[in-house]
């Protein structure tokens, strides 16, 4: 039977199967939250570049974080090579030497990682907010506050042990200081600093109150902490903070991509509806005499028809070019031709209303002129043929 994945043959100097191992659950983490976080970058400088022009303070903060995640999330990988999520009883013996080499290097990079984006979250404040002077100052204090904290800490880890190759192996004669002690100090002095960005930047960055959350595990596993090599559950901690902090301090420089994208469609909205209602006006003006007719309401943009009722025209003036069981469809028209006639059909296009002067006789023999205004209709073309033996 197969071993399972990341035990035997993935980790160095690991002679027997495991009962079970962590390792594909970090390198999931870390690859994906890594992903997010370089997607996330991604975005606002391009968005800063396309839109706003120009790169700022916030943004090098933050790009500089994410790089330093990915570093980190890279050792995390390269750790579970060496026995990273394994349990302490299947921990190989020959392994805890050149894990350690790794962890010490993961430290600071940690520590300068969380300075990026927590730089990049209080510098986006001081570009947004930063017009109120007093406000302003504030705001520099607690980020020059938030550098100290992580430069100390970084210089702590760096430098916990004399000599310095006492951290990754123990049997080298040396003093070290608590570095659990100095792990606690460094969480709990970030969670702090996590409460006053967030007061400080209120409604802004609602979201860092999920970083406050993501600290405070942190520690709590930190305290669980038995044994240097059980360090898998901080390392997972550590790579959700560092990457979800780098999204966090991106999303601002979203609106700005959201808000030029929905311009965006709403201008090929504006022009499909443009276009679409320019056809069918040129469309509606397609009318020439010896096209057939259906005559609608006066209002031509009255949904209703004409409840008049069209008469055939008198045989006299003229023959149709169609059946003559169609001829009780048709109307004579003047106005724009001499002797037109049109027929009603139901799927006609209305058209512009046009003016038309018919004439008619009285009674008494007397011409008398009225004008009529009627709605025409485009239907389908009909050969007209006028009789010549009636004068117009």
């Amino acid at each position: 039977m197969s071993s399972p994945r990341y035990t035997t043959g993935w980790v160095y100097n690991l002679q027997t199967v495991p009962k079970s191992t962590n390792a594909g659950h970090v390198i999931a983490l870390a690859s994906s939250f890594s992903a997010i976080a370089l997607l996330s970058i991604i975005i606002r400088i391009a968005t800063r570049f396309k839109i706003l022009k120009g790169i700022g303070t916030d943004d090098v903060a933050a790009t500089l974080s994410m790089v330093l995640g990915l570093v980190y999330s890279a050792l995390a990988i390269y750790q579970t090579r060496w026995g990273l999520g394994l349990h302490i009883e299947d921990f190989p013996a020959a392994n805890p030497v050149s894990f350690s080499k790794i962890q010490y290097i993961g430290g600071p990079i940690y520590c300068l990682a969380v300075l990026g984006f927590k730089v990049s979250l209080v510098a986006s404040y001081v570009r947004v907010a930063g017009f109120n002077r007093t406000y302003k100052i504030v705001l520099m204090v607690v980020m020059a506050m938030v550098i100290a904290n992580q430069i100390i800490y970084t210089i702590l880890l760096s430098f916990a042990c004399r000599p310095i190759a006492k951290q990754w192996d123990p049997t080298i004669p040396g003093v070290c200081i608590d570095q659990l002690a100095t792990y606690f100090g460094l969480g709990g002095s970030s969670l702090a600093f996590d409460f006053i960005i967030i007061i400080g930047l209120g409604a802004l960055f609602a979201l860092g109150f999920f970083m406050t959350i993501v600290q405070g595990l942190r520690v709590r596993t930190i305290s669980r902490l038995r044994v240097y090599t059980d360090s898998e559950p901080i390392i997972e901690w550590s790579i959700i903070e560092i990457n979800t902090g780098v999204l966090i301090a991106c999303v601002p420089s979203f609106v700005p991509m959201m808000r030029s994208a929905s311009v965006r469609v709403q201008s090929i909205q504006r022009s499909y509806h443009s276009r679409n209602a320019s056809a069918s006006k040129r469309q509606s003006k397609l009318i020439t005499p010896g096209t057939s007719t259906n005559r609608y309401s006066k209002d031509f943009d009255s949904p209703k028809r004409s409840s008049k009722v069209l008469s055939p025209p008198p045989p006299a003036l003229g023959t149709l070019g169609e059946d003559h069981d169609e001829q009780d469809l048709w109307a004579k028209r003047r106005g724009w031709n001499e002797d037109t006639y049109g027929w009603s059909d139901a799927k006609a296009v209305p058209m512009t209303a046009l003016e038309a002067r018919v004439r008619s006789m009285d009674g008494d023999g007397s011409d008398r002129g009225r004008d009529m205004r009627e709605g025409i209709m485009v239907s389908h073309s009909v050969s007209i043929s006028r009789d010549s033996s009636v004068p117009p």
